[in-house]
């Protein structure tokens, strides 16, 4: 279903690609991504086995899938009918955390504070329907239930030590969720060449584009990815894991713009619609390279390290990238410089020794907790 919702997203985005058009996408796709969030880091910390949760998830996988379905037409239509669907999604997963709380003593101080603060943001979401649709009044709700869930994790951090998520859980279904975000691409690509003849002219940008998302596949799957939440259950440092998880957001949110860029800049028509869409590769693609380079700086800062070459070659690309924006490039140069840029980095990053010592490093505190889970 969420595959669903965050499809639906890039086309709604892709059917209108504008610069005003970013920020209603940006609130949208944080939502379907926090209730995303919400479900997988449910799992990761109480379990997927037992029956009150299966029978949540299916319950939220329905209103996700209502969600998905109010994704269309403008904001002003749809607004209350995706705040109703999205609320009882949020009274859904509240339900389940205030369950935990009373079932589990251990567990009731970090469950209970999340359970009343999704259920409030609960209400907020439904009660936004009495505000004008699609207008200001109703965006800021949206926007503040959404950031007093996002912080509750952090403010209640110290009590959440008791309840952190399983170690190879919660990477397993972050990863499932970037291969989902980067298969977008794919999915765009494939659409945008349909409505060109088949050519060379149309096949060498869209061989770039599959390239590029390739490449970022490489660049996300050599990141030492589970260090953070390892070093959370050897060392506490649920501030680290907690950047590292929201660190995912903008990484997600990057590649399924840069799926609408490049997806929709092989059948532009006129030269200033192909100048936007420029804009939409280039700066999803810098803000991809920007969020791996912090995702590899927080593994680095838990090895007690500032640096690496992986990091500065992060960095630099995520400046080059942006640099694409304001030049004047047809699909094929634009992909091809995208393609070619995003190729040695990912190169670069794999043939650092940083990169195999923390392999390294993460495959040996990995056999560590499998052996004696309690450090």
């Amino acid at each position: 279903m969420f595959v669903v919702a965050f499809d639906q997203l890039a086309r709604r985005l892709g059917s209108a690609p504008t610069f005003e058009s970013v920020a209603e996408f940006t609130l949208l796709f944080a939502a379907v991504w926090w209730a995303w969030s919400g479900n997988t880091v449910y799992a990761a910390r109480y379990g997927n086995a037992g029956r009150l949760y299966r029978w949540g998830t299916l319950g939220e996988l329905i209103l996700v899938a209502m969600v998905a379905l109010t994704l269309r037409g403008d904001l002003g239509d749809i607004a209350g009918f995706f705040a109703l669907a999205f609320g009882a999604n949020r009274a859904v997963q509240a339900a389940l955390h205030l369950w935990v709380g009373r079932q589990s003593p251990e567990l009731r101080g970090f469950a209970r504070r999340l359970g009343w603060a999704t259920g409030l943001s609960a209400l907020v979401w439904a009660g936004s329907v009495l505000l004008p649709w699609g207008g200001q009044g109703q965006l800021v709700a949206w926007t503040l239930a959404l950031l007093l869930e996002i912080f509750t994790p952090i403010l209640a951090r110290d009590v959440g030590r008791a309840a952190l998520p399983h170690a190879g859980h919660l990477p397993e279904r972050v990863g499932l969720l970037q291969i989902i975000a980067l298969g977008e691409i794919v999915t765009q690509v494939v659409g945008g060449a349909r409505q060109q003849r088949l050519s060379a002219v149309t096949l060498l940008p869209a061989l770039c584009a599959i390239l590029l998302a390739v490449s970022l596949w490489r660049l996300y799957f050599d990141q030492a990815r589970t260090l953070p939440l390892l070093g959370a259950h050897l060392q506490g440092r649920v501030d680290t894991m907690l950047a590292w998880f929201y660190g995912h957001f903008p990484f997600t949110l990057s590649v399924v713009m840069l799926s609408v860029g490049v997806g929709q800049s092989l059948g532009s028509g006129s030269a200033r619609q192909a100048a936007v869409l420029q804009q939409f590769v280039a700066w999803p693609l810098a803000g991809a390279l920007a969020t791996l380079a912090f995702l590899r700086w927080t593994t680095l800062r838990l090895m007690g390290r500032r640096t690496d070459r992986s990091l500065w070659a992060l960095l630099v690309g995520a400046v080059l990238a942006g640099l694409l924006g304001p030049t004047d490039l047809d699909p094929l140069r634009l992909h091809a410089l995208a393609a070619a840029l995003t190729i040695t980095v990912a190169v670069l990053v794999a043939t650092d020794a940083s990169t195999r010592r923390l392999g390294q490093i993460e495959q040996r505190v990995t056999a560590r907790l499998a052996e004696d889970p309690e450090p």
